[in-house]
């Protein structure tokens, strides 16, 4: 008589014991699975399977940058002698013109693309959580005001995370929900600033070395 388990556990069980001798981590992750409640199971299959992060796709250009401190007044929408050339309308389209907040002195980092990805793989490959790769509208204009020779120069793109509501918090299972790209062209009459959703699925290649500004996330103290 044939007392196979046909059920989902019972297969996971039997492909269990043919590789029990194998030292896997697919091993492992399978006795776990089985080892698991009902809620545990269930929460794992709705959870998003997030892609590999390319961590080669950023270098470090510099780092110990400062912003000054800011009341978060400034508004990248309204900042028409930073951004003499041209700036994008979906700022007002999109909502993101509202007061900011206020920020201390920041340290930033500047790094350069050196190899291919969308926006999602550009921030995903910087440290921290979504929560600590963010600047303000106004550290951004700031930025461009008092480090400008750190913009990626020749046509080509400088990226900067900012949050459509500077009051609000960031769903880090969903930052797209909550947070936009802004990148800044340098042209000989002046400044181009953009506005692109973190998930747009343009590809950017490594080989135009795009720069990215963040913040610089400070050591823990011994």
């Amino acid at each position: 008589m044939d007392t196979t388990d046909n059920t989902g556990l019972g297969l996971i069980g039997a492909t269990i014991e043919r590789v029990r001798n194998e030292k896997s981590l697919f091993n492992s992750a399978l006795k776990k699975l089985v080892n698991s409640t009902e809620e545990e199971l269930d929460d794992f299959l709705k959870r998003k399977i997030k892609p590999k992060v390319n961590e080669g796709i950023l270098r470090l250009l510099k780092d110990g940058l400062a912003i000054k401190a800011l009341d978060g007044s400034r508004l990248i929408c309204k900042a028409k002698k930073t951004f003499k050339s041209f700036i994008d309308i979906d700022f007002v389209n999109w909502g993101i013109n509202k007061h900011g907040i206020a920020t201390p002195e920041t340290p930033v980092q500047v790094r350069e693309m050196i190899g291919d990805g969308k926006f999602m793989d550009i921030f995903r490959a910087l440290p921290g959580t979504w929560n600590q790769k963010w600047v303000s509208q106004n550290q951004a204009i700031e930025f461009c005001e008092t480090l400008p020779e750190w913009l990626r120069q020749e046509g080509y793109a400088t990226f900067f995370l900012i949050k459509k509501d500077e009051n609000k918090p960031i769903d880090e299972e969903n930052p797209q929900d909550d947070l936009v790209v802004v990148y800044v062209y340098v042209f000989a009459d002046g400044l181009d600033v953009y506005v692109d959703r973190l998930e747009d699925d343009d590809v950017f290649h490594g080989q135009y070395r795009h720069r990215v500004v963040s913040p610089q996330l400070m050591p823990l103290s011994a």
